[in-house]
Order: structure tokens, then C-alpha cells, then sequence
């Protein structure tokens, strides 16, 4: 019972890590604020999370705030990008619904691909970003091929990464739990857990040439 509970026990382990992510919580949300600076804080929360589930421990806040100024200008310009790429779709879903013309299905088809293109990025490129030193161009290539050779591990990053999110605006009950959890870990753990699955999709081509 002793080492269990002990220093170097589980629970211990557990319950430290509970903290950790409630303190990269509070920071990542704090770093998010200005709006502008989302992708560089979920860079450098990725930068941490996926150190965490290859047991290469540090320290949190120092290591969130190197993170997040070493890869700032590079993931707040993917951010903007995704952000332009993400209203454009919205825009197009919006009109389509005004459109009578015999295309409709070709359209529709249309924004369905380049959504779930659009969903691959939004979940991979900035841990990628996070793990890797590489161009934008890179990043974009690599992280396309990998979702490609891996399409049932990316559909699950994805489920877990953005699945949370699309369920709260269909339930207020949801609705109301998740942004209770947000405030607190939500952020931190969903990003903590998905990072397992993105450790095992980076780990089949760590050692392997990248795209240059």
C-alpha cells in the first residue's frame, strides 16, 4: 500500500500530472487571449505534451514560454492561414445553401474534401511544427503524406481532437460541461491525450528522410 501511495507510486504520478495540466491549462489560456497568438500557444502546449508522453520530462512554464517564442512566428502564420482557409469554407457552405444550380452535388463534394483536408492540418501541422525544425512548405508536405499513409489514425486525432468541440453545440448539457472542463484542463488533457496518438504516427518515421 505504501509504494502505491508512495513518491514514486501511481497515484502519486497520476495525480501529478492532473496539476501539470491544470497549470498548462491556465497558461495556454492565458497565452491565447490576444487571439493572434492561438497557434503559437498550441505549438508550444504540443511542444510539452508530446515531451510528456515520450517521458522526456522539464519544466513546465519555462519550457511552454521557450516553446511558444521559438516557434511563434512560424505557427502564427499557419494560424492566420488556417483561420483565412477556415472562414473561406464557412463562406462557402453559407452560399451554397442560395445555390440551385445542377453543380450543387460537385460543390458540395467539393467542400467536403477540402474540409477534411482542412481538419487534417488544423490538428497536425502544429505538433508537427512542435516536434520538428522545418519550413511551412515541409510541414504542409509531410504532414499530408503521413495523414495519407495513416488515415485511420488521423480520423481518430481528430475525433478526439475536435470531436469534443463539435458535440457542444448540439447539447447544452455538453455545452455547459465543456466549457466548465476548459477552463480548468479541458484544453490540456484533450491535447495531452491525442499527443499519445501523434507520438505513434511521428514514431513510424522518426529516423526516416523528410520531404526537404
Amino acid at each position: 500500500m505504501g509504494s502505491i501511495l508512495g513518491i514514486d507510486g501511481p497515484v502519486y504520478h497520476f495525480l501529478s500530472r492532473v496539476v501539470e495540466l491544470i497549470l498548462l491549462n491556465i497558461v495556454f489560456i492565458l497565452c491565447c487571449l490576444p487571439i493572434i497568438t492561438i497557434g503559437a500557444s498550441v505549438t508550444a502546449m504540443f511542444s510539452l505534451t508530446l515531451k510528456m508522453v515520450r517521458g522526456e520530462e522539464g519544466g513546465l512554464i519555462n519550457g511552454f514560454w521557450q516553446a511558444f517564442k521559438s516557434n511563434f512566428k512560424q505557427s502564427t502564420l499557419v494560424w492566420g492561414l488556417l483561420t483565412l482557409f477556415g472562414m473561406i469554407l464557412a463562406l462557402n457552405y453559407f452560399f451554397l445553401q442560395f445555390y440551385t444550380g445542377k453543380f450543387s452535388t460537385i460543390i458540395l463534394m467539393s467542400l467536403v474534401m477540402f474540409s477534411a483536408i482542412f481538419c487534417i492540418y488544423l490538428v497536425l501541422i502544429f505538433p508537427y511544427i512542435a516536434r520538428y525544425k522545418c519550413t511551412i512548405k515541409q510541414a504542409c508536405i509531410n504532414v499530408l503524406k503521413m495523414s495519407i499513409a495513416n488515415p485511420f489514425l488521423t480520423l481518430l486525432i481528430i475525433v478526439m481532437t475536435l470531436g469534443p468541440t463539435v458535440l457542444m453545440f448540439f447539447s447544452p448539457f455538453v455545452f455547459v460541461i465543456k466549457i466548465y472542463l476548459d477552463i480548468f484542463i479541458g484544453f490540456s488533457l484533450i491535447i495531452y491525450i491525442s499527443s499519445f496518438m501523434i507520438r505513434s504516427m511521428f514514431g513510424k518515421y522518426e529516423g526516416v528522410e523528410i520531404e526537404e
